[in-house]
């Protein structure tokens, strides 16, 4: 007896996020007529020199409202930069490297004007944030 796994036809797809000021959230969406599984990204912020506590902060919402937080990095200090790598599993070796944080993520999947938020907690105009996400885009 044999068994046959189906995988819908769908690309890789990475969404990329500029150079973006640490008081602005960031949406990314399907759009209607798509549907997302997240597979992994990275982001990284550089803080300004003012003093505060800030966070990268990663959320699903549901094109309005957080329906879930899937987490956040460390705090984060003035004149510092940290990255933040979302992943599937967490199996390295000797755990995360310098100042990387890692989150592990499950199964998400997004359709249609569902979002994945990322924001800065206390961000600041002068601090900067960028990175990427990759998904796995089927069209529905």
């Amino acid at each position: 007896m044999s068994f046959a796994w189906t995988f819908p036809a769908g690309r890789l797809v990475i969404k990329t996020v500029g150079s973006t000021a640490g008081d602005t959230v960031t949406n990314l969406s399907p759009g209607s007529g798509k549907r997302w599984m997240v597979l992994y990204g990275r982001f990284t912020l550089t803080t300004d020199a003012n003093s505060g506590s800030r966070h990268i902060i990663f959320e699903i919402t549901d094109g309005t409202n957080v329906i879930h937080s899937l987490g956040g990095s460390q705090s984060i200090d003035a004149s510092s930069t940290v990255n933040v790598s979302l992943r599937q599993n967490a199996d390295f070796i000797n755990g995360a490297v310098g100042q990387e944080n890692q989150i592990v993520i499950g199964v998400i999947i997004l359709e249609g004007s569902q979002q994945f938020r990322i924001r800065i907690s206390g961000g600041l105009a002068g601090d900067s944030y960028s990175g990427y996400l990759a998904v796995l885009e089927v069209d529905v």
